[in-house]
């Protein structure tokens, strides 16, 4: 798996809450990933999370892959 495109990040519906997507390569295709990270306070301290929620897929020769995306794939 490598990522071959991430978004710029923007804010969430909370204090500190991010997201952002990821464009992976996964085999013989690209996934999208809509990722997220938050301030979680466990009692003790603050602590970031991390989480990540599949979105979509394309094969390599999908048509329907966006033509910007199709640029960001390794030759």
């Amino acid at each position: 798996m490598t990522t071959i495109y991430r978004t710029n990040e923007w804010d969430g519906y909370g204090k500190q809450n991010y997201y952002w997507n990821e464009y992976r390569l996964e085999g013989d295709g690209v996934a999208k990933y809509k990722c997220n990270r938050f301030k979680f306070f466990d009692g003790d301290e603050s602590t970031w999370q991390h989480g990540e929620t599949f979105e979509q897929s394309w094969a390599l020769d999908d048509p329907s892959m966006p033509d910007w995306l199709r640029q960001h794939l390794p030759a």
